[in-house]
């Protein structure tokens, strides 16, 4: 299987598994009233629409035209800015939401009382499920190297999908030992606000980290993590043409797309055109077949 078509066949299973997932939390939200499973329940519900965008992207991005010689690959980084906003912008919304909530509960002492007995096992189920998808997503896109920002995104949506099942899963049973003469007994009418602002102090810096780098690599930046770095840089030492030897190497890695520039040192004075254009082929076999797409320079120094 090559790259593009893990990466595809990836995101095709994450909309299978997050269309149930969400169709699920908004039942139980209807249910329920509670705020932060309608949170749970959107972002789900947003990574299957996203997850279509996103494969057929990822199906459409390979393709060049007069236009665009090298492809559509800037739409994967594209994607994911776009993706991360409605995150962030979902995450505040739902925030908004349960303060009034709460702030009209502590002014009036009124309010509606959480129904928690459906939402134990339905967390429980849920965060199975995310934790299931979040290593598939992690472990495809290990084995093209780390290089699909696509398949980063769905790993990053699905760990936060997760930890807000988990999160309200506890709380639900915490609060389910609570009793109407106890101190604690606001928390049965506020309890969806404090465990929606807790879970958005721990997931909020997700869609940040993502943007930051889907920016990076729309403004041609350099790849910097070793992870990728180390395993690219000891291909092209692999194939150095005769009588060079690397001085440095810049990777500019835009979704799926590697643009990598050697910067060489010759030991002699003349060195082979033709073989400094077999070996760029060559490398550029190698790292396509284990990235998606790749495009080698050689620069001397």
């Amino acid at each position: 299987m090559t790259p593009k078509k893990r990466e595809h066949f990836s995101l095709v299973i994450g909309i299978a598994a997050n269309l149930l997932m969400g169709a699920a939390g908004l039942s139980v939200y209807f249910a329920t009233g509670i705020e932060a499973l309608f949170l749970d329940a959107m972002f789900t519900l947003v990574t299957v629409l996203s997850g279509i965008a996103a494969a057929v992207i990822s199906k459409r991005s390979k393709y060049t035209s007069e236009i665009f010689p090298h492809g559509l690959f800037v739409l994967e980084p594209i994607y994911v800015v776009f993706k991360s906003l409605l995150m962030i912008f979902l995450i505040g919304a739902a925030s908004i939401s349960v303060s009034q909530k709460a702030i009209a509960y502590f002014i009036s002492g009124t309010g509606e009382k959480m129904l928690i007995g459906p939402i134990i096992p339905y967390e429980l189920i849920m965060v199975v499920l995310c934790g299931a998808l979040f290593f598939f997503y992690r472990t495809q896109n290990n084995r093209i190297g780390n290089t699909s920002i696509l398949l980063k995104a769905e790993t990053k949506s699905t760990m936060v999908d997760g930890l807000m099942s988990g999160g309200i899963g506890l709380a639900a049973f915490a609060i389910s030992f609570i009793d109407n003469s106890s101190p604690l007994s606001f928390l049965l009418y506020t309890g969806d606000f404090f465990i929606t602002i807790l879970l958005v102090l721990f997931s909020i810096k997700e869609p940040f980290i993502l943007l930051r780098e889907a920016f990076i690599e729309i403004a041609d930046g350099v790849v910097t993590k070793d992870e990728i770095k180390a395993a690219i840089e000891d291909v092209i030492r692999k194939n150095l043409p005769q009588s060079t030897q690397m001085k440095k190497c810049l990777i500019h890695k835009i979704g799926m797309s590697l643009r990598v520039i050697v910067l060489l040192n010759g030991k002699d004075d003349l060195c082979s055109i033709s073989e400094l254009h077999e070996k760029a082929l060559s490398i550029e076999k190698i790292l396509s077949g284990e990235y998606g797409n790749a495009k080698v320079s050689f620069v001397f120094s």
